[in-house]
């Protein structure tokens, strides 16, 4: 638990949701039995989504359907996209993170100025993956969903982020994973489907 000091300027995109900042952090400091859980969580939950979009490329293989491995291979593709997009948004608003701009206890250290809040890398691999999942597999992806969302809380909980961070993070995973499959889904199908007839024919489907 740390406490930070605002400096003399920073700089945000809003200011709107400051009291709900405090609110989750001041419940933080109230839950002291959850602050090794949710340290851990916010990093292991990616990898967590990692392995079930691991599995659903395994299901995909197993059932031998086109679609679903286009999904598959679309998660990825399309996380590393949403990726880059938050990173470029990072640079273009250079928002400080809340520990910096208020004066606030928090579970984690509160990182350097030049590591920007907007808006949250976490929540938009972890959203990225639950939303490629759920175009693979909607069973996966739901479960992948709430996963996801809990990870965005994560964010707030530890202090890390404002909630526009989290918000905008989702906002940016969804509409670049949804609006993407619609561009790129026939041309992936068709490139599974050449690929099958390759030495890379085991990896994407199990059909003899």
């Amino acid at each position: 638990m740390t406490s930070n000091v605002a400096p003399a300027a920073v700089s945000t995109v809003t200011t709107a949701d400051d009291g709900w900042y405090r609110d989750i952090t001041s419940f933080a400091q109230h839950t002291a039995f959850l602050h090794t859980f949710m340290s851990a969580y916010t990093t292991l939950s990616i990898g967590l989504l990692g392995l079930l979009a691991l599995y659903a490329w395994w299901q995909a293989r197993r059932r031998a359907d086109r679609t679903a491995m286009a999904a598959v291979a679309w998660t990825g593709l399309g996380t590393a996209v949403a990726i880059g997009a938050g990173l470029g948004l990072k640079q273009v608003f250079a928002e400080a993170r809340p520990c910096l701009a208020m004066h606030v206890a928090t579970v984690q250290p509160c990182p350097g100025p030049t590591d920007y809040s907007f808006p949250s890398d976490h929540t938009i691999v972890a959203v990225a993956l639950a939303v490629g999942l759920l175009l693979a597999d909607r069973r996966l992806g739901l479960l992948a969903a709430t996963l996801a969302l809990f990870e965005g809380f994560s964010r707030i909980y530890l202090g890390q982020h404002y909630p526009h961070d989290v918000v905008a993070g989702i906002i940016v995973s969804t509409l670049i994973l949804l609006a993407g499959w619609v561009l790129v889904r026939r041309p992936l199908i068709s490139l599974v489907a050449l690929l099958e007839g390759t030495r890379l024919r085991p990896v994407l489907t199990a059909a003899p």
